[in-house]
């Protein structure tokens, strides 16, 4: 088993500065390179596409680094002065930049403020507010865009209508089809989701009747494919109901980048585009309304077998303290009149020092196991956490070196993976360790039982790390893994496929996780994975 690592040293300043530098760099190269991708059937020389994903990106990063808006504002104007044919005075261009870049600031500032720094959220409430925000944020952005050109003189006042209902469009569409992916590629848990999805054959059979829904309808004649767009439609749906959101995000964008190829390669004006956007405006909203209701139905769904199996573990709980204990009491009692009679014995005696130690071991074990099962009691009885601020690198230590014998006996390599600095968690010590016992056992076992069927010698690797505003643990092993079904119902208490095993650990340690605030999951694929988080900073107790 590795040692754990030492804290990493503190960046030099010009370190910092340099990360800092390499990260603007990177975002306005993104910035452009979208920005080119994107830069089809413009509005006269004021480069208002249709589609604006780098709007998207823009408002991602004030999202995360408020603070970024000057590098903002370089890469709207490196845009604007690089990308199309035309170009506008240079005062306007820096003007119309300057709009743009306090729009898209607001926009990041509104979906900090209303969804917790999140920039979209799964709920339904949550995904309502997302698609107000981000239609406001359109409108307002192509409003001061517009604003800005006009008093310079670039766009006469009859134009203005135009211009902003234009470029309301291009960055209202760019906004709720591509930040979403951003927010889906940022998050573990949803690329986690997205990883689990892509695994299943209907998943690819959605994207097949996708791209021929996208082939029928842009194949009739142009006065025809208005009233046949709905058709696709169909496929968003099928994807949202059975994946959820993360089924609509990745529908929504498999048929705006299929929307791009069929414009590209077809007959089209800038004013039939800018209404198929508008229309594929549309259909991503009724994705993502549709995929947070399933989700909220199934996670609900969740809950209430959550508490129907916790219901039924905290009576077996209450009844297995009271059977436990009385031998736990008699056998701390037994190991303090064993180091009473050791005592007795003569110094010389080379059994004495060894009995002594047998002895407090027994009665040590005796008392953390009585302490054990009550803390356990009082939480299936009143959801009740002892919380206090606990370096988690040691407590995860303790977990390994617990388990360390087992793994030695089952020939399974035990490591303590990298673990980042991490700030105190609030948790109850005492539940947080049975969960981590718990998971590293499993893991032990897993990877034994699989010992010779892959390549490599079985191990098991406990890792943590910074995750947002929570602190995530992983406990990796590379036994045979888990299918998508087996991960999403490993956690039913009638799951276990142990000899004999009862199949309420798993349940018992989410239930634990949840009521810190925190998410316990599996991930399919080859070899097991279980992850689950714990908020970073001072926490309560969430309440079942």
């Amino acid at each position: 088993m590795s040692a754990v690592p030492l804290p990493p040293a503190s960046p030099r300043p010009t370190a910092l500065v340099g990360d800092a530098l390499s990260r603007s760099v990177l975002f306005v190269l993104l910035y452009l390179i979208l920005a080119w991708m994107s830069d089809d059937f413009p509005m006269g020389s004021l480069n208002i596409t249709p589609w604006n994903p780098q709007a998207a990106l823009a408002v991602g990063l004030l999202i995360v680094h408020p603070a970024s808006w000057p590098i903002v504002w370089a890469a709207i104007a490196s845009g604007e002065a690089f990308i199309g044919v035309e170009r506008m005075p240079n005062g306007a261009l820096l003007l119309s930049a300057a709009g743009l870049t306090i729009g898209y600031a607001a926009t990041a500032a509104a979906l900090r403020r209303w969804l917790g720094g999140q920039g979209a959220a799964i709920g339904h409430r949550a995904a309502i507010i997302f698609l107000a925000i981000t239609a406001v944020g359109a409108f307002t952005s192509a409003c001061l865009r517009g604003s800005a050109l006009w008093a310079m003189e670039v766009v006469p006042l009859s134009q203005l209508p135009a211009v902003i209902h234009r470029g309301s469009i291009g960055d209202g569409v760019g906004l709720i089809v591509t930040l979403p992916v951003l927010v889906v590629l940022s998050s573990l848990r949803h690329r986690s989701a997205t990883n689990a999805m892509l695994r299943l054959p209907e998943w690819w059979l959605v994207a097949i009747v996708t791209a021929a829904a996208v082939v029928g309808v842009f194949h009739q004649v142009p006065q025809d494919q208005f009233k046949w767009f709905y058709v696709l439609f169909l496929p968003v749906i099928w994807a949202s109901t059975r994946f959820g959101a993360v089924g609509a995000v990745w529908s929504a964008a498999l048929v705006q980048a299929l929307l791009i190829v069929e414009v590209q390669t077809g007959q089209y004006q800038p004013q039939t585009v800018f209404e198929l956007q508008a229309l594929m405006a549309a259909l991503t909203c009724t994705g993502t309304l549709l995929g947070t209701i399933v989700d909220e139905r199934l996670a609900a769904e969740e809950a209430l077998r959550s508490s129907l199996r916790l219901a039924a573990a905290g009576d077996m709980a209450a009844a297995l303290a009271h059977e436990l204990n009385q031998p736990l009491t008699a056998m701390s009692t037994y190991a303090r009149a064993s180091q009473m009679l050791a005592r007795r014995l003569p110094e010389s005696d080379p059994s004495a020092r060894g009995i002594l130690d047998v002895a407090e071991k027994m009665a040590g074990e005796a008392a953390r196991a009585g302490d054990i099962v009550n803390r356990l009691r009082r939480f299936f009885r009143e959801r009740s956490t002892e919380l206090q601020p606990t370096e988690l690198r040691g407590l995860l230590a303790e977990a390994a070196a617990s388990q360390a014998r087992r793994a030695e006996e089952l020939k399974v390599r035990l490591e303590l993976g990298e673990v980042q600095e991490l700030p105190p968690v609030w948790i109850d010590r005492v539940q947080i360790a049975v969960v981590l016992r718990n998971l590293v056992a499993n893991a032990i076992e897993a990877a034994s039982d699989a010992a010779g069927s892959g390549d490599g010698a079985p191990a098991v690797v406990v890792s943590a790390e910074l995750d947002g505003d929570a602190v995530l643990v992983s406990v990796v092993d590379t036994g045979r893994g888990l299918s998508a079904e087996r991960a999403r119902a490993v956690f039913d208490a009638t799951s276990s496929s142990k000899p004999g095993g009862m199949g309420i650990g798993l349940s018992i340690s989410r239930a634990i996780i949840e009521a810190h605030g925190g998410r316990l999951w599996s991930e399919p694929g080859a070899g097991g994975t279980f992850r689950f988080t714990l908020p970073a900073g001072p926490g309560e107790a969430h309440d079942e």
